[in-house]
């Protein structure tokens, strides 16, 4: 068996209850490695207070949120209302106006900043629903990254050919068709490919067998594979968010995602 790093990434700490017990469960009972903190979100204090003090391996990064929750920044025109409902493909064809580009970064970096006022040290930054892919929101993303000495900003760039072997089977084409707009727009991101990607083509629904299947007839490197963990029977009562951010937090998947945290194939590679 190649040893590798692996880098198990829990997406969406801070979003819901359910989503910062299973983040405590992978943790502590299970191979979670990493997870990334939404700074604007109604979970958050608790994600703070309650959860990362019983996690003390957990390595913290900053989940980006633009597509949800109040917003930081006060004056951002991003905003209904003060409350950001935006999504990728919105934010992708947005005019990057001054006052656009200037409310992009003033969130962004007091969102940052939230977090480090915590006293935690951020050891990545990615976004909530890939958003600082877009090369844009990606140039702001790595010049903050720079001045607050975030060590690494994730990049989607997951392997065609090995995506396709190993997980095409499960796909659907709405994954298929993200896969090759984010490695399009990976382009213009000036990316190190120090770190390879794993997660586009099951996104929100990754499965063991083709996880483990993927780690253990792949290359010798190392790989982050994002997972979006939860506990749907605590997430009720979301009245406050979209639609499609309730479906998502109360789907069965979540469940079959933390159960991939806790399979104790992961011990080979740990």
């Amino acid at each position: 068996m190649t040893k590798r790093e692996i880098i198990l990434n829990a997406d969406d700490l801070g979003f819901s209850a359910g989503v910062n017990q299973a983040v405590l469960v992978a943790h502590r009972e299970g191979f979670l490695t990493h997870a990334s903190l939404m700074a604007n979100t109604d979970f958050f204090e608790e994600a703070v207070s309650v959860i990362l003090p019983q996690c003390s391996g957990l390595k913290v990064g900053v989940h980006v949120n633009l597509t949800c929750a109040p917003a930081l920044f006060s004056e951002n025109v991003l905003t209904e209302n003060g409350v950001l409902r935006n999504d990728f493909v919105k934010l992708l064809f947005k005019y990057k106006s001054r006052k656009v580009l200037e409310s992009l970064e003033k969130e962004i970096e007091l969102q940052i900043l939230k977090i480090k006022e915590r006293g935690i040290q951020i050891t990545h930054i990615d976004g909530h629903e890939h958003v600082h892919i877009i090369p844009s929101i990606n140039k702001i993303v790595r010049k903050l990254a720079a001045k607050y000495k975030i060590p690494r900003v994730r990049e989607i760039n997951e392997s065609f050919t090995a995506s396709f072997k190993y997980n095409l089977r499960t796909a659907g084409i709405s994954n298929v068709l993200k896969l090759f707009l984010l490695k399009f727009l990976s382009l213009f991101n000036g990316n190190s490919r120090k770190v390879q990607f794993y997660s586009i083509l099951n996104t929100c629904e990754i499965n063991a067998e083709n996880l483990f299947n993927y780690l253990e007839n792949t290359g010798d490197r190392s790989v982050e594979i994002m997972v979006h963990p939860g506990i749907p029977k605590l997430d009720k009562g979301l009245g406050n968010l979209d639609q499609r951010f309730v479906s998502f937090l109360q789907s069965d998947f979540r469940t079959q995602e933390l159960e991939v945290c806790l399979n104790n194939k992961f011990s080979e590679y740990f």
